[in-house]
Parts: C-alpha cells; structure tokens; sequence
C-alpha cells in the first residue's frame, strides 16, 4: 500500500481544496461515499481513502489489482501537482507494508 501526505503552503488547507475541486470541476475523479473520504478515478478499480491532519491531507491508496497500485498513484499525484501547484508545500510518498493475514490454527 502506498501512503501520500499532502502538505500545504502556509495558510492553506489541503484536504478542503481537495473536497471542493473534486466536488466541482475534476471529471474523471468523484466520490464513492457520501462523507467524501474514499475518492474513486472512472478508469481503474480500488480507490483513495483519504482524511484530514490538521490540514495535512493524507491519502492511502487501496487498489484491488496490484497493476492499479501504480495508475491510482500517478493519475493522483498528477492532478494535485496539476490542480494545486502554488499552493502545495510537499507531496510526501511512503511504501506501506500490507498487514499479515494471521495463520489459521
């Protein structure tokens, strides 16, 4: 699994611009829930759980096939580079081991 910290410039906060941009004007992009934290792209399946840290915006990407881990990552990291270019900070990637599955007894 791939973590994604989105970390504003001062003064902004980066999951409420999310919120809004994705709930106006992305078209390939929308919301799979009606809280808006799992973020769903038309062509692939799985999708972006995302959540808010103190105006931090943190992102898991959750593929269902392990050939979407790589499209869901570009196609996200792209549009807020795109979409929020002067008002972006850092964009922070971490490689997350997937939990174990525990061994029946």
């Amino acid at each position: 699994m791939i973590s994604i910290q989105v970390v504003p410039a001062s003064g902004t906060d980066a999951h409420k611009a999310l919120r809004r941009k994705i709930s106006g004007k992305a078209s390939t992009w929308y919301w799979a829930d009606r809280s808006k934290t799992r973020l769903k792209h038309v062509q692939s399946t799985g999708c972006i759980k995302v959540a808010n840290a103190g105006g931090v915006l943190v992102a898991r990407v959750m593929p269902k096939k392990s050939r979407d881990l790589f499209y869901l990552t570009e196609k996200f990291m792209g549009r807020l580079v795109a979409w929020f270019e002067d008002d972006l900070a850092a964009i922070n990637v971490q490689f997350v081991a997937a939990p174990r599955e525990r061994a029946a007894k």
